[in-house]
């Protein structure tokens, strides 16, 4: 009898077990499933390096090197397109199931978009101008308002000075093309400093064909982070949004991000 009895135990402890492995399996093939049906519209702007758009229109760059392998641990389905930095913003805002990156997360933008998570290490917005420039003194962010910066139009530096109270066409040259910005500091007089971070502005000067020992760095603006993330649409369902800031969180947890970090450093390097 108690032979019987533990055999009988034994079936249905199995059988239990092998219920709950069937209920995990099509739980995951359910999740898959409806994965599958999901479909992201990623939006993204030229910003090298974490952004490159070639003249084929192809992207590539750290930044995109790791939203894509997001998408590939969410299962979803999705699209990468480059657009200006205005368009891809106001389409992000617009439309559900649209994501942005690499935007900087501010206070003026918490509500508008529902955050993801983090793409890269904290890196501060700093004014550069010409070494040719000897007439120029600055010691703090005010001194700056004696002066002209261009900027690029709803880009954190732009909001940023206007939240420190720089004013357009007086203290700020507001631009709607990114790659102008560089160019701009060098064959406009009339303009004194743009405003970049210390990995890009190497990436900007060389795609422009200008000398990086022609431009020097005046002032950081410490309490101006350039902190990118992952962003979506406001109106993009919840379920997605927890699978992608899951699939994100894992890259940062099983050491990927650091990986693919190191595997940029070189190319990031910080123009002192």
């Amino acid at each position: 009898m108690k032979k019987e009895r533990k055999v009988r135990n034994n079936l249905l402890l199995s059988s239990s077990s092998s219920i709950a492995v069937l209920i995990t399996a099509m739980a995951i093939y359910a999740n898959d499933v409806i994965a599958s049906t999901v479909k992201i519209v990623l939006v993204t702007e030229h910003l090298p390096p974490y952004q490159i758009v070639n003249k084929s229109n192809q992207v590539s760059g750290f930044a995109v090197e790791l939203i894509k392998e997001t998408m590939k641990r969410s299962h979803y389905s999705y699209t990468l397109t480059p657009y200006s930095w205005v368009r891809s913003y106001n389409l992000t805002l617009q439309k559900a199931n649209h994501c942005l990156f690499s935007v900087a997360r501010l206070p003026i933008r918490e509500a508008l978009f529902k955050w993801i998570g983090k793409i890269t290490e904290v890196n501060n917005a700093v004014f550069w101008g010409l070494k040719s420039a000897k007439n120029i003194e600055i010691n703090d962010i005010s001194d700056a308002k004696n002066y002209l910066t261009a900027v690029n139009r709803n880009d954190v530096t732009h909001l940023g000075l206007l939240e420190r109270g720089f004013i357009e066409d007086e203290h700020l040259y507001v631009l709607e093309n990114p790659k102008s910005l560089i160019n701009l500091l060098v064959t406009r007089p009339e303009i004194d400093f743009i405003v970049a971070d210390d990995i890009t502005i190497g990436y900007r000067a060389e795609l422009a064909g200008i000398d990086i020992k022609l431009i020097k760095r005046v002032l950081e603006i410490k309490d101006l982070p350039l902190n990118f993330y992952l962003a979506c649409n406001i109106n993009t369902d919840e379920s997605i949004i927890n699978n992608l800031k899951k699939s994100l969180k894992s890259i940062h947890d099983d050491g990927f991000y650091q990986q693919l970090l190191e595997q940029w450093q070189d190319k990031m390097v910080h123009i002192k």
